[in-house]
């Protein structure tokens, strides 16, 4: 967007409509008796079109202000149907969040409980241990989506670049996320065999590997879930896939949307605060990259997302 329609925009209606109007009356009053001697040579008729020529500025003026008027009151409307609805989002996100804080807490705090009690086997309180911890780490994604979304609203998320191996984190997501999978769902690691080394922000790359994997899990009840990348030319082709349940293919552009992807969610209880695919988008965008899926219902999810990585070797 241009800065002079930015600029243009910023101005308020009033005064938008007030400069319409002064110029279409400078330039009534320039050219009309131009146009007035162009239409005729007689004067007869002349004298007409000059008679009737302030009654036709004023209706041309009226029409067109008339429909200027429609026009905002239609975009006020609009705007007003989708503030609206975002609260509406808000409202469901907030209570949402409200549960899923309290899931993994209750959990926490019940099993440690449980655990401290003296009637409870080695292997019980190795149980209760793991329940603690997969908690805990789901307790961890919610906070950090909550606090990603402020940092990143606020525009105080900066970029931090550093050299690291490539299949080493995609080895620490895999470890971060196998004790939380089905038993009949199989986490694979694609790897390329370049041992890739590279340069950009480490944090917000594994963030972004961390929300689509979450999501996938959410979504996926049995087969795999499979996570890789590509070397295209200058760019990394990362990916997702997974052999869910599917998006519905009027809900690929939305679902990127913040509290959007929470109203889905809610729809299909599956749990989770709403915002890891908005927060992926927004990293991307930091990091000059851009994200889209290819998905229909019943066959699967497939989270593509490409960057211009510094490549140091392979």
């Amino acid at each position: 967007m241009s800065p002079l329609k930015i600029t243009y925009q910023r101005i308020p209606f009033e005064y938008r409509l007030s400069i319409a109007y002064l110029i279409i009356g400078a330039l009534w009053i320039l050219f009309s008796d131009k146009i007035a001697g162009n239409l005729s040579d007689n004067e007869e008729m002349l004298s007409l079109i000059q008679l009737y020529k302030g009654w036709f500025y004023v209706l041309s003026t009226a029409v067109a202000l008339f429909f200027f008027s429609r026009l905002h009151a239609r975009r006020l409307r609009k705007a007003e149907n989708i503030a609206k609805q975002n609260e509406k989002l808000k409202t469901a996100f907030i209570e949402n969040i409200s549960h899923e804080l309290r899931t993994p807490m209750n959990a926490i705090i019940g099993f440690t409980e449980i655990a401290q009690t003296e009637g409870a086997t080695d292997e019980e309180k190795h149980q209760y241990l793991e329940i603690i911890l997969n908690s805990s780490k789901q307790l961890l994604s919610i906070v950090n989506d909550v606090m990603d979304t402020s940092l990143l609203e606020s525009g105080n998320s900066y970029v931090h670049k550093e050299i690291f191996t490539l299949d080493q984190m995609l080895d620490s997501v895999h470890a971060y996320f196998s004790p939380l999978m089905r038993d009949s769902v199989h986490l694979k690691i694609n790897r390329i065999g370049s041992n890739l080394t590279i340069n950009t922000d480490k944090e917000k790359l594994t963030r972004v590997f961390h929300n689509l994997v979450n999501n996938a899990i959410k979504f996926t009840h049995k087969g795999q879930i499979e996570v890789g990348y590509q070397i295209k030319e200058r760019d990394i082709l990362f990916f997702v896939k997974d052999t869910g349940v599917g998006i519905r293919e009027e809900l690929h552009h939305s679902i990127f949307e913040r509290f959007k992807q929470a109203e889905i969610e809610l729809s299909n209880r599956t749990g989770g605060t709403g915002l890891g695919l908005s927060i992926c988008k927004e990293i991307l965008l930091l990091l000059e990259g851009k994200i889209w899926l290819e998905s229909q219902p019943g066959e699967g999810t497939q989270f593509y997302f490409s960057m211009s990585i510094d490549k140091i070797s392979a």
